[in-house]
């Protein structure tokens, strides 16, 4: 009992809703035209925003780019860095001096150990090794300057390559603003170029229409007159009676050739039935209704038997 409930119950819902779903199917394919302008429009303003964007990102680049050339052009070495290297090409200068003179104190030193009595050679030989260790501790000194003012010449050198270096790089982002500006007027030139063109309407086929046949008329055959017999005499029964036959015979034959006209000329101009007039709906539109009557006639019937059975059982 529940069972055959529940599916009355599903069959009247089925025919209250096809008959909805079919009929509101059309409009939601007709309002599926204005949302999607709309979104086309709302798309051409973000491009047009991205656009101005990249221009202004890649005019900003160019600027940036224009400033660090021309403070190159102008490039000074800073003054700290200038002083250090200075400090250190004059110390190393001193360095060198001290070092060639050390150098010919020791030369010395040796020379007058060499001449020296033999009483006076444990001094001479001491002054020599104190001239050598002088000498040597000069050069060293001097290595030392010298390196220090290789590395202030360097420090100078690498903060001219640092300003160089600048250069190089605001123009590798000059080259990313302009990519990104070319890539984003495309873009939003071809939005634009989408949005102009026509929609393409859906070519409608014309409805084929019944040809006409024309009507057959009969041609008209002359009538053959019977060849005159000689008359004879025959009695009054047999010419009425033929009389009777012969008047029979005409209408008769009249009445028929009327009548397959008349069909004739009927089938000719009805055609075929099934056309539809060009009203614009598809060609699914017949089975559509159809398939809607059917389920309302379905739903109705189970209805009437849902409520007829509970009737006969309390009448029993």
């Amino acid at each position: 009992m529940k069972l055959r409930r529940s599916l009355v119950s599903a069959a009247v819902i089925a025919a209250v809703i096809s008959p909805a779903a079919v009929f509101s199917a059309a409009p939601a394919f007709a309002e599926s035209a204005p949302a999607a302008q709309t979104g086309n429009d709302s798309s051409i303003a973000e491009l047009e925003k991205a656009a101005a964007d990249a221009a202004k990102a890649y005019e900003q680049a160019r600027t940036h780019e224009a400033d660090l050339k021309a403070k190159f052009d102008t490039y000074t070495t800073p003054p700290a860095l200038r002083a250090a290297y200075e400090k250190a090409k004059a110390a190393a200068a001193l360095a060198t001096q001290t070092r060639e003179a050390l150098d010919k104190a020791a030369g010395e030193a040796a020379a007058a150990f060499g001449r020296a009595k033999e009483e006076d050679r444990p001094k001479a030989r001491e002054e020599m090794l104190k001239a050598f260790d002088a000498a040597n501790a000069s050069h060293t000194a001097e290595t030392e300057a010298k390196a220090a003012a290789d590395a202030a010449m360097r420090a100078m050198d690498d903060d001219r390559v640092a300003e160089f270096r600048k250069i190089l790089d605001a123009q590798e982002a000059t080259k990313a603003a302009a990519a990104t500006k070319a890539a984003a007027d495309k873009a939003l030139a071809d939005a634009k170029a989408a949005a102009e063109k026509p929609v393409e309407k859906p070519v409608e086929k014309p409805v084929e229409k019944p040809v006409e046949q024309p009507v057959q008329t009969p041609v008209d055959q002359p009538v053959q007159k019977p060849a005159e017999k000689p008359t004879t005499v025959t009695p009054a029964s047999d010419t009425t009676k033929d009389a009777a036959t012969t008047t029979s015979n005409q209408p008769a034959t009249s009445t028929g050739t009327t009548t397959s006209q008349a069909a004739t000329t009927t089938g000719s101009t009805t055609g075929s039935t099934t056309e539809l007039a060009a009203t614009g709906s598809g060609p699914a539109t017949p089975y559509l209704a159809l398939g809607s009557g059917l389920a309302v006639s379905l739903g109705a019937a189970a209805l009437y038997v849902s409520r007829r059975k509970p009737a006969t059982r309390s009448t029993s």
